[in-house]
């Protein structure tokens, strides 16, 4: 059974422990429930005796109570001593009863037991009708009541047996619809939500499930319309960007004597355009389904990181930014059979946030075979004065876990390295140290 064995142990734990400490303090307990008894037994016995003797007298009646081992004393002062030496005389008051039990230790038998019971005749003279059972009737009646005490014991562990089966098939009972219930929402789908909801035989059961398949769906729409959202918007955008990017462009060639007032706006609606180009193609990505998988082409890794590197020089006008190319020049290892779409958009990520979050220092960009390092040391902009690294950081997170290759980060306080392999079959190489700039 696969439901809660955790929760199955505490069950049988708690009910066995439950049913032995009752079994256990009934046994330790079996000898003071018999002198209980008698106690209650004689008790009743005084009351009729005191309604005899108010019917008849002392005279007639006390003769007679050597037949059930009963004593009448007249006085306080004439009680045994034991008594005397358990309660004063004020104590024992008329229609109480007491018990008293003389032993030497605890859980000895009791050498002597007393059960007495004060009354006042109708002249108001007070009387203690007086019970003595001494030892050589006590033991006996324990040790007959310890020889029945294996009886009690087996019948005890069967009523134990009994309760853990009993027990044991509840739980088996409740764990199959529950674990039911597990297996549907394991398999939940946002195919199988159209489905309807099973029964799985309680309604406790049956209101979780609903639940479930409510929020389900309700997370289902609400993911549905932000994905269709982002595409109908990134791909209505796809063209207007196109257009200011080229007419930006256009007008740049074009006006060659403009005055420097003017280039420094239209250098703006340059980036501001690559920055929204770039964006748009995030987005598109990050709304497709994860089966998706862009054509396969020859992509010059090397030429693409340049033209890359190039389009976001912008990045770092006004900053102490001096950038190292270490990439490959050999033109047969430049070209490898990869999605160029994800291998453009990690570069550009990577590259972009390189150059924009570095203020001050040195960035290094490396491209050894399919393996691509940059490393960013200097005074790296955190906080209000960066843009943060979250989109294009989990764009490419997400690009490398679809494409299963290695992809790792390291930040420190003056530096952050990232390190790309773009082969399933190096993900386990180790990146060559590059030596930390003068």
């Amino acid at each position: 059974m696969k439901l809660n064995q955790s929760l199955l142990r505490i069950v049988l734990a708690f009910i066995s422990g439950t049913l032995l400490l009752i079994i256990l303090g009934y046994s330790l307990l079996a000898k003071s429930f018999y002198l209980w008894g008698l106690d209650n037994s004689l008790a009743m016995n005084a009351v009729h005796i005191q309604k005899l003797i108010d019917e008849q007298g002392f005279d007639a009646i006390e003769p007679k109570l050597d037949i059930i081992d009963t004593e009448l004393y007249h006085s306080y002062q004439a009680l045994p001593q034991d008594i005397k030496d358990h309660f004063q005389a004020s104590e024992l008051q008329a229609q109480d009863h007491h018990s008293i039990e003389v032993k030497e230790t605890w859980y000895a038998y009791p050498s002597v037991a007393y059960f007495v019971h004060p009354e006042i005749t109708t002249s108001g003279e007070m009387y203690y009708i007086v019970n003595t059972f001494e030892e050589d009737f006590l033991v006996p009646e324990f040790e007959r009541i310890e020889d029945q005490m294996p009886s009690v014991w087996l019948i005890s562990l069967l009523t134990i047996s009994v309760l853990l089966l009993l027990v044991l098939s509840l739980i088996q009972y409740i764990a199959r619809p529950v674990n039911k219930l597990h297996q549907w929402a394991q398999q939940l789908t946002l195919k199988s939500l159209a489905d309807p909801v099973p029964h799985f035989g309680f309604s406790e059961l049956d209101e979780l499930a609903e639940k479930i398949h409510t929020n389900l769906q309700s997370i289902e729409k609400t993911l549905s319309r932000e994905s269709q959202f982002l595409q109908h918007a990134s791909h209505e955008l796809r063209t207007p960007i196109a257009v200011i990017l080229s007419n930006a462009s256009l007008m740049e060639h074009m006006w060659q004597d403009a005055p420097s007032a003017c280039k420094q706006p239209l250098d703006r609606i340059n980036r501001a355009g690559l920055t929204m180009s770039h964006l748009t193609e995030t987005l598109l990505w990050l709304t497709r389904n994860q089966a998706y998988q862009p054509e396969i082409e020859d992509v010059n890794i090397t030429e693409l990181t340049r033209d890359l590197i190039e389009e976001h020089q912008y990045l770092l006008k006004g900053k102490e930014v001096t950038i190292e190319q270490a990439l490959l020049v050999d033109e047969q290892c430049q070209v490898r059979p990869l999605p160029k779409v994800l291998v453009r958009i990690i570069l550009a990520n990577l590259i972009r946030n390189a150059m924009q979050h570095t203020d001050t220092g040195h960035i290094v960009i490396q491209l050894d075979d399919n393996k691509l390092t940059i490393i960013n040391w200097g005074e790296l902009l955190t906080g209000e004065k960066s843009d943060g690294f979250g989109l294009g950081i989990k764009l490419v997170r997400q690009i490398c876990d679809n494409q299963q290759w290695h992809y790792e980060q390291t930040v420190t306080d003056t530096s952050c390295t990232v390190e790309v392999v773009f082969d399933k079959t190096q993900t386990n190489k180790k990146p060559k140290p590059l030596a930390t700039p003068t």
